[in-house]
């Protein structure tokens, strides 16, 4: 029998166009395939470029924010032209800064970048930043009198702490919060670590900018101009304050020929005591801050009629001016406590005749900030153990991170220039 030759040769013609057309649509579809993985990594990048452009424009929104003298309203600033790279690449963004309009007041800055027609929106949150933003700060760490002052084994402090000088260790004091420090090394008694090894729960910077200490001159004028208006307490020479768990103090004052006389704490907020030395104790319901061109001297416990480490609704809060130094009274209790955000300008926090007797623990809740860090106590450079003085332990009022203590003042950098901080930061 003869074979079908023609039909064999047709079916393998039929199979061969079969597999053309199949290898033909598969290189088709690999291609389509590559095209959209070249179109979605086009898009992504320029979304990456439009992010960065509205990043951009929040930075140009700061600077030109922080080139006011003053607090401006709302302003929109924008570059219709933006650079991307090398070449002739070009973007654009818009920036929106609202201000919620306070005395003290936070801006919102809404920022659109767009690149090629992909476009995104950064919104940032930022406020006056103050010296209470700081758990504890300091100009230097060594005192005219006394030398180095030592952080020891013992002592606590939350929040964030920064010198524009040199911290100085013993043993293993513990930091819970963020601590800087402008020097490159800390100054260490045994030498460091394993001897001396404090505890930075969140970390030590080295190297870390000056800051600015706050204006002493501006502040001062602050508070007495608020204390001397109609509405403040503005007071000449020695003065008593015995704060009471009423909302009222007890006033000594030659000059207005007051004796333990009973006033009602400023509507205002604001007590100036000018021409002599203001002596506080007592129980504080309310707001107050209280400034003098001179010392305070704290001759005992100050602590919050409703405490707010209990109740956070809690609106007692006292701020604690000194043009000079802050004092504790050797006269005050044992085992004493200090709520108040304390600020000595040109002096520092100090403890009377701190080498006299062992006082116990001195709990102070708030913040601190000194030019010159002052001596609270004394220990055996030894063993360690506290021989006089108080074991001193700080504890920040986390308040302040969105508020601060009434007729407080921004601080201004060294090109005069008003610092702020950040609240927030989000993509939308």
């Amino acid at each position: 029998m003869k074979r079908a030759t023609g039909n064999r040769k047709g079916f393998v013609l039929a199979c061969s166009l079969i597999i053309v057309a199949l290898v033909v649509l598969s290189v088709a579809g690999y291609f389509i395939f590559v095209s959209n993985d070249l179109t979605m990594a086009d898009r992504i990048a320029n979304s990456i470029r439009a992010y960065y452009i509205a990043d951009a424009g929040l930075a140009d929104a700061y600077m030109r924010l922080r080139s006011y003298p003053g607090t401006p309203s709302s302003f929109t600033v924008g570059d219709g032209s933006f650079a991307v790279g090398p070449g002739s690449c070009t973007g654009s963004y818009q920036v929106q800064v609202a201000s919620n309009g306070s005395p003290w007041p936070t801006y919102t800055m809404t920022s659109q970048g767009t690149y090629r027609g992909s476009t995104k929106t950064l919104v940032l949150s930022v406020t006056l930043a103050s010296c209470s933003k700081w758990a504890y700060l300091s100009q230097t760490e060594i005192d005219p009198f006394w030398g180095d002052l030592w952080w020891v084994t013992g002592m606590t402090t939350t929040g964030p702490c920064h010198t524009n000088g040199r911290f100085n260790m013993w043993g293993d004091p513990v930091f819970d919060g963020p601590v800087s420090q402008v020097a490159s090394s800390i100054n260490y008694w045994n030498g460091g670590p394993p001897a001396d090894d404090p505890d930075f729960q969140h970390g030590l910077t080295l190297n870390a900018p000056a800051l600015a200490m706050p204006s002493s001159g501006d502040l001062i004028q602050s508070i007495k101009t608020a204390a001397f208006e109609t509405w403040g307490v503005g007071l000449t020479g020695n003065t008593t304050i015995v704060l009471l768990s009423d909302g009222t103090m007890n006033v000594t004052n030659a000059q207005k020929g007051w004796t333990n006389s009973n006033q009602p704490l400023p509507t205002n907020f604001a007590l100036f005591v000018t021409g002599g030395v203001v002596h506080v104790s007592g129980v504080l319901k309310g707001a107050l801050t209280i400034g003098c061109d001179s010392d305070i001297v704290i001759d005992d416990s100050i602590v919050y009629n409703t405490d707010p480490r209990e109740d956070p609704s809690s609106t007692d809060m006292l701020g604690l001016v000194a043009l000079r130094d802050i004092i504790v009274s050797d006269d005050a209790s044992h085992d004493m406590e200090i709520d108040a955000y304390l600020t000595a300008l040109t002096g520092s926090f100090e403890v009377e005749n701190f080498w006299a007797s062992l006082k116990g623990d001195m709990v102070q809740f708030g913040g601190l900030t000194n030019y010159v860090c002052g001596p609270t106590g004394m220990f055996n450079p030894w063993t360690g153990q506290m021989v006089a003085g108080y074991m001193q332990l700080q504890f920040y009022d986390e308040r302040f991170e969105e508020t601060v203590p009434a007729w407080f003042l921004p601080v201004r950098d060294a090109d005069n220039r008003l610092t702020y901080r950040r609240i927030s930061f989000a993509e939308m």
